[in-house]
């Protein structure tokens, strides 16, 4: 676990209807980095995107969901949240491919949760190396094997798949679960100090730069 962030003096003041003041709570190279070179983020006014980097098959990220559910459920303020599928190897693809075939089909909000359970839960450990019980998942979500399977090998898919390789190789990801804050910064609970603090370090991050709009 990190140390060394810097006692809270003040962390936003005004975000909504006033100026913006943003103490440095937490320090570059401690709680986050800055990413060398920006990515590129989803645009909307008046918002900064919060993209999570995630794995169905890590036992962190099955961990951290908990919190992403109660932080979004706050409505945090100012934030275009993004998931994330990671790939930092071929075995993490099939799952990048279950998470853009079930946001094709409109299925993400059941598929989402049923995946990481069927593996964390269930102890399905080979399910994301096995299409047919990733077929039978979907169907258990209401998807007829006919629509998964074109949907599983659509155009679409793959080439979201394939930007997900990118989007991870440019993030320089050392592992997930992992948050980039508007393509500049980014965070994890190992360098946070825990999962509950990683959500004070991405507000923080999100004043940031609201502060720098301004």
């Amino acid at each position: 676990m990190k140390k060394g962030w810097i006692a809270v003096v003040a962390l936003v003041a005004g975000l909504i209807t006033g100026t913006v003041s943003v103490a440095e709570e937490f320090m570059d190279g401690v709680e986050y980095t800055t990413i060398s070179k920006p990515l590129r983020t989803v645009s909307e006014s008046g918002k900064i995107e919060v993209r999570e980097y995630f794995w169905y098959g890590c036992p962190h990220c099955f961990r951290l969901e908990p919190f992403v559910q109660r932080w979004l459920d706050g409505n945090p303020q100012n934030v275009n949240f993004q998931m994330q599928p990671a790939i930092l190897g071929e075995s993490w693809a099939p799952a990048a491919q279950a998470f853009y075939t079930a946001a094709l089909l409109g299925v993400l909000d059941k598929v989402h949760p049923a995946f990481f359970d069927e593996i964390h839960v269930k102890g399905n450990r080979n399910l994301a190396k096995n299409e047919l019980a990733i077929e039978l998942l979907f169907e258990q979500s209401g998807v007829t094997p006919e629509q998964f399977r074109k949907t599983w090998g659509s155009f679409g898919v793959q080439s979201r798949v394939k930007q997900a390789y990118r989007m991870t190789r440019q993030a320089n990801l050392q592992g997930v679960p992992a948050v980039v804050v508007n393509g500049k910064y980014l965070t994890d609970p190992g360098s946070a100090g825990s999962y509950e603090q990683m959500f004070k370090v991405i507000e923080f991050l999100v004043a940031k730069e609201m502060a720098a709009a301004k």
